[in-house]
């Protein structure tokens, strides 16, 4: 079993967001990231693929470096297979090289090298970052002669791979690694293909840090036979989900019924639980004149953890009673 995730970005600031919701959602990062971890132990996983960016920045505070450090150390014996991305990356004599890592981790380097993993009949293939941009796709070619399983770890770019700045990774590239599978960081969003014989995929960041990454997030528990893949399962684990959406309050009279409109709107949608995500809401519909919702003061109304409000609402028009009076709008609907 091998257990994939990338994209923690452990120590992100969460900026744009009022200071005590940033640092209870710099805490819960952390946490996700264990959990992650203890996820791993309860399925009894024998690989951990961290495909890059497991911090927010190449200079990570030392207690953090040794807070991970102890809790790798703490799943052993699973193999922590580890790239830097483009934000954590590598460069020379960086604190990836001058650590004392725990013995169940390896830090790839920034040429792409191999790892033998005899009694799990597996190489593992990877290459991290050396600076915040790798403008040549690193993969190169696997064991095409060995009939153990073949795993890549990268961060990179397989989606819009023309002129990226993000090791770009073609289809061609992947196809002519001759790697079963390709695990892959950088999109914080679940992806998956196919090139030739070779399998990969994103598992998306463990967490979201925006509203441009929306949905659940969490990792991809892959199940293997020998050199075949059985199974990729997705576990969500972050404890807040960011979303966008669009609520029609149409008919409301008073914000409570606004409210109201839109506490049913989430609840249908995200469950019983909608009150801990985050939210930008469009409000949309169509309001009587002698409505007294003001979309601006909803969002001191509504009891979720966090959200924003984008006012789009329209007042109805009474285009017959505006045709009797004598004005300049009167007169042009008449």
């Amino acid at each position: 079993k091998v257990l994939q995730m990338s994209d923690i970005h452990l120590n992100f600031k969460f900026g744009g967001l009022p200071q005590q919701i940033a640092v209870l959602l710099k805490n819960e990062l952390w946490q996700t990231f264990c959990a992650a971890l203890d996820y791993a132990q309860e399925q009894t996983v024998d690989i951990i693929l961290l495909a890059g960016d497991l911090f927010d920045t190449p200079t990570p505070d030392a207690s953090l470096i040794q807070d991970v450090k102890d809790h790798f150390a703490k799943i052993a014996p699973i193999k922590i297979m580890v790239v830097a991305g483009n934000h954590d990356y590598a460069y020379a004599g960086s604190f990836w090289e001058n650590q004392d890592w725990p013995e169940n981790v390896y830090i790839f380097p920034t040429n792409w090298q191999s790892v033998d993993l005899p009694d799990l009949k597996t190489k593992v293939w990877g290459a991290s970052f050396m600076a915040p941009y790798v403008k040549e796709p690193q993969i190169r070619q696997a064991d095409y002669t060995s009939t153990d399983l073949q795993l890549g770890i990268l961060h990179g770019d397989a989606l819009t791979p023309d002129n990226s700045l993000y090791d770009p990774l073609t289809p061609t590239d992947i196809q002519d690694s001759g790697l079963d599978w390709l695990a892959i960081g950088h999109i914080h969003k679940r992806e998956s293909g196919q090139a030739g014989h070779t399998n990969y995929g994103y598992a998306g960041s463990l967490a979201g840090h925006g509203f441009d990454e929306t949905g659940e997030k969490g990792v991809l528990l892959l199940t293997f036979n020998d050199k075949r893949m059985l199974s990729s399962e997705f576990h969500a684990l972050s404890q807040r989900r960011y979303e966008k959406v669009t609520v029609d309050i149409s008919g409301a009279a008073t914000n409570q019924e606004a409210v109201q409109k839109i506490n049913d709107f989430l609840a249908d949608k995200y469950g019983i639980d909608f009150e801990q995500n985050l939210y930008e809401i469009t409000v949309v519909g169509f309001l009587e004149p002698n409505s007294l919702v003001k979309v601006g003061n909803l969002v001191n109304e509504l009891n979720v953890f966090y959200v924003r409000l984008r006012d789009e609402t329209q007042l109805v028009i009474d285009y017959q009673a505006l045709a009797k009076q004598d004005t300049l709008q009167g007169n042009f609907v008449k």
